[in-house]
C-alpha cells in the first residue's frame, strides 16, 4: 500500500524541468489538484513530497563523498564520475558537477504545489474540507521538507548562492540569485514558519501517512522536534557561512542552542543513531538503497585513509567507528586507469543489516549523535560559550560511539585546537551519510587539509552552478580552483 502510494504521488506531481521554468506532463492531474483538493488527492500530494525529498540523496552522499576524500565511484560507467571529484576539472555540464540539482528543486516545486492545494482546500465543504489545525499541521511539515531540499542545495554551492524565489510562472524568467547567508535566513523563515503551524496544531493528527524513516515525529508535536532539529543545524551551518548570520555568528550559534533545546537531542547512548531517515524499499516502484552494496560489489568504495587516519582506542584497536563502517573488499580489488593511486579495497558496511547488504536500509536525514556534535560546536563559539559542556558533549560521542580515550581538549585550549577535535569526531560519525567532511573542512577554510589522495588532483571547493543555469542568466563561466562554474552574484 505505502508503495502505491508513492507511485501514485509521483505521477500525481511529475514534473521535468531546467531553470525552475517547470513543463508539468501531467497537467490535467495538476489542475485537478489545485481546483479539487480533496483529502484523498492531498493525502496522496503529502507522500508525494516525502517520496521527492529523498531522490537524489544517495548521488549527494557519494559525491560529495568523493569531494571528501571519504570514498569513490569505480563503477566505470562513467568517467566523470570518479574523474572529475578527484582530478578535475568540475565541470558545470558535467554528470558529475551538473548534478545535485534539478533533483533538490522538483522536490521543492512538489512541496509548492502541495501548499498551493493545501490552501485551495479552504474552499471546499463536506467531510472533504479539512480542519484549520489540519492545515496548519500540513503545512508545517511540507514547509520542513522544503526547507530540508534547500539545505542540501546551499551545502553543495556554499559561496555560491543559489535562488529561492522559484515558485515562478515562466514568464517571470530566470528566479533571483541570492547569497549564501540568504540562503540559510530563508530556510531558517521556512522552519520558523512551519514550527509555529506545528505548534498550532499540537495534537491534531497529521491527515496523511507519515514514512517509516519518520515513524518517530508521526504527531505535530513530534514533528516539531525533528523540525527544530533542522532549524539547529541550519543555524551552526548559517554561522561558518561566507558573512553568515549577518556578519554575527556568534547569534547563529546561540539560536541553535535554543532550537537543540527544543529538538530530540539527548545524552543516552542508545538514542545516538536514532533520528529522522529517508526510507527505502525493494517493493516494485519504489525506490532502493544502492549504497547498500556486497562487499563483492564494484561500485562504492572507502579510502584507505579513513581507515589510517583513525585513532585508537585503549588496547591498540581501531576507532570503533571505522570497525563498524568499514570492512574489507570480497575478490579482487576494483581498479579503474585513471586512478590508479585508489584502488578499491575496502568496503562500506554502513547500511547493511544483519551482517549484509539491504536494499531497504534507511539513510539518515538527522540523527542524535549529530545532534550532539552540533550542540558542542554552538556551546563553544555562542554569544555566552560554555567550552565545558562543549567538551563534555564531544566525549559522549568519542567515548561511546567510538570508544576512544577522553579527549585532551581543556577550555583553555585554542578555537582551532577544538574545531580539529570536533571535525574529528564528525568526520567518523557521519561518514558516508551526508558528505560531512568536504562540508565542514570547506565551512572552516580547511580544505587544503583534505589529502588530494590522486596524483596531481586538487579537493574541489563548491559544486558548481549547472550549465543550464548559466545559460539561462547569460553568464559566461569561470574558474574556482578547479570547478568550472559561473558566478551568479558577481557576473
Amino acid at each position: 500500500m505505502r508503495t502505491r502510494r508513492f507511485a501514485i504521488a509521483a505521477g500525481l506531481l511529475a514534473l521535468a524541468a531546467c531553470n525552475f521554468d517547470i513543463l508539468n506532463t501531467n497537467q490535467p492531474t495538476q489542475g485537478d489538484l489545485l481546483s479539487n483538493p480533496t483529502r484523498g488527492k492531498l493525502e496522496a500530494a503529502a507522500t508525494g513530497v516525502f517520496s521527492t525529498s529523498r531522490s537524489g540523496i544517495q548521488a549527494l552522499i557519494w559525491r560529495l563523498g568523493s569531494m571528501g576524500r571519504e570514498g569513490i565511484n569505480l563503477s566505470g560507467n562513467n568517467q566523470p564520475d570518479y574523474q572529475e571529484p578527484y582530478s578535475g576539472p568540475v565541470q558545470a555540464g558535467g554528470s558529475f558537477g551538473g548534478t545535485l540539482w534539478l533533483d533538490r528543486f522538483q522536490a521543492i516545486r512538489t512541496a509548492n504545489l502541495y501548499l498551493q492545494a493545501l490552501a485551495n482546500n479552504a474552499a471546499l465543504t463536506g467531510p472533504d474540507l479539512m480542519s484549520d489545525a489540519e492545515r496548519a499541521a500540513s503545512r508545517g511539515m511540507a514547509n520542513t521538507m522544503k526547507a530540508l531540499a534547500f539545505l542540501y542545495v546551499i551545502e553543495t554551492r556554499a559561496q555560491l548562492g543559489a535562488p529561492v524565489d522559484v515558485d515562478r510562472q515562466v514568464s517571470d524568467g530566470p528566479a533571483p540569485w541570492v547569497s549564501e547567508d540568504s540562503v540559510y535566513g530563508y530556510i531558517l523563515g521556512l522552519l520558523n514558519s512551519a514550527a509555529t503551524d506545528l505548534t498550532t496544531a499540537g495534537s491534531t493528527a497529521f491527515p496523511f501517512s507519515i514514512p517509516p524513516g519518520l515513524a518517530a515525529f508521526g504527531t505535530p508535536t513530534a514533528f516539531l522536534k525533528f523540525n527544530r532539529a533542522l532549524a539547529a543545524k541550519a543555524n551552526v551551518l548559517r554561522a561558518t557561512a561566507l558573512n553568515g548570520c549577518s556578519g554575527t555568528p556568534a547569534n547563529c550559534y546561540t539560536a541553535a542552542l535554543t532550537a537543540l533545546s527544543q529538538s530530540f537531542v539527548s545524552t543516552n547512548p542508545l538514542l545516538f543513531q536514532l533520528g529522522a531517515s529517508h526510507d527505502f524499499s525493494t517493493d516494485p516502484g519504489d525506490q532502493r538503497n544502492g549504497l547498500s552494496e556486497p562487499l563483492d560489489g564494484s561500485t562504492f568504495f572507502a579510502l584507505v585513509s579513513d581507515t589510517l587516519d583513525a585513532q585508537t582506542q585503549t588496547g591498540g584497536a581501531k576507532d570503533q567507528r571505522v570497525l563498524d563502517k568499514i570492512a574489507p573488499k570480497e575478490g579482487d580489488p576494483q581498479s579503474l586507469g585513471g586512478i590508479p593511486s585508489i584502488p578499491g579495497t575496502l568496503k562500506f558496511t554502513i547500511y547493511f543489516s544483519n551482517g549484509g547488504a539491504d536494499a531497504n536500509h534507511p539513510i539518515p536525514i538527522i540523527k542524535g549523535e549529530e545532534l550532539l556534535l552540533l550542540r558542542a560546536e554552538a556551546n563553544w563559539f555562542s554569544s555566552t560559550p560554555n567550552k565545558g559542556q562543549a567538551i563534555t558533549d564531544l566525549n559522549l560521542v568519542r567515548q561511546n560511539s567510538g570508544l576512544l580515550p577522553p579527549t585532551t581538549l581543556t577550555i583553555a585550549s585554542t578555537d582551532a585546537e577544538f574545531v580539529a577535535g570536533l571535525l574529528y569526531e564528525r568526520r567518523y560519525s557521519l561518514l558516508w551519510e551526508q558528505g560531512t567532511r568536504w562540508i565542514d573542512a570547506r565551512r572552516f577554510q580547511l580544505l587544503s587539509t583534505i589529502p588530494p589522495a590522486a596524483t596531481d588532483g586538487n579537493v574541489p571547493e563548491v559544486m558548481p552552478v549547472p550549465s543550464t543555469e548559466c545559460d539561462a542568466r547569460n553568464l559566461s563561466t569561470t574558474t574556482i580552483g578547479d570547478v568550472v562554474t559561473c558566478t551568479p552574484l558577481s557576473p
